[in-house]
C-alpha cells in the first residue's frame, strides 16, 4: 500500500463503541462519554439515563447494594418498588414519560433509576421505609404513572419489597423478589420478622 493511501485512511469507527455518540474527526475521547475511541472493551462512564435523567441501571444496583448494607447495619427498614409498563407504543417515550411521574411522586431521600428498557421497568430505593410507608408509596406511584401513561394507551404495576433489619440480603434477590410480586401482585418481605 503506498504511503499516501495509509495517511488518507480514515478510522472505521464514527460512532463511540461505548454510547453510540457521534465522534468528531480525529477524535481520541468521545466528547459524550469520555471513554477512548479506541478502546475495545470500552464501557460508558455516565450515570445517568439520557432518555429519563434517572439513573441508569450500571449505577442504581451498586446504590441498592449501599442501601441495603446500611439498612443491614443500622437496623432500619428498606422499601424497594419495580415499575413496570405494559402496552405503550416505543419504550424511550414511555421511560420518559413514567420517569418524569416518578421523579415527581418520591421522596428527595428516594433514590429512583431505570431497570431495563423492554419492557420499561423503573426502580424506586426508599430508605427508612417499612411495609405500610411502602405500601403507601406504591400507591402514589401507580397512581401518578398511570396517569401519565393513560395518553398512551398504557398501563403500569408495580412490585413491592420490605427488607427487615436482621439478615443481609443482596440486590440480585431484592430485584427478583420485587419481579415476583410485581407478577403476583402480593408485597413480599425480605429479612427476618421482628
Amino acid at each position: 500500500m503506498p504511503i499516501g493511501d495509509f495517511l488518507r485512511r480514515r478510522p472505521e469507527a464514527t460512532t463511540c463503541q461505548a454510547c453510540g455518540s457521534p465522534l468528531p474527526s480525529g477524535a481520541i475521547f468521545c466528547p459524550s462519554c469520555g471513554v477512548r475511541a479506541d478502546d475495545p472493551q470500552a464501557e460508558p462512564l455516565h450515570i445517568v439515563d439520557r432518555t429519563t435523567g434517572l439513573f441508569n441501571d450500571r449505577f442504581v444496583r451498586p446504590v441498592l447494594e449501599d442501601e441495603l448494607a446500611r439498612a443491614h447495619r443500622y437496623q432500619r427498614n428498606l422499601g424497594v418498588l419495580l415499575i413496570e409498563a405494559n402496552g405503550v407504543g416505543t419504550a424511550d417515550e414511555a421511560l420518559k414519560t413514567m420517569a418524569a411521574a416518578l421523579a415527581g411522586t418520591v421522596r428527595d431521600v428516594d433514590t429512583p433509576g431505570v431497570l431495563g428498557r423492554t419492557p420499561p421497568q423503573l426502580l424506586a430505593i426508599l430508605p427508612d421505609t417499612d411495609v405500610a410507608g411502602t405500601a403507601h408509596a406504591a400507591n402514589r406511584v401507580l397512581s401518578a404513572v398511570n396517569e401519565a401513561l393513560k395518553s398512551t394507551g398504557g398501563h403500569a404495576a408495580v412490585g413491592l419489597v420490605c427488607i427487615r433489619p436482621g439478615q443481609r440480603v443482596r440486590a440480585g434477590a431484592v430485584i427478583e423478589s420485587a419481579s415476583r410480586s410485581l407478577r403476583s401482585g402480593r408485597p413480599e418481605m425480605m429479612g427476618k420478622p421482628a
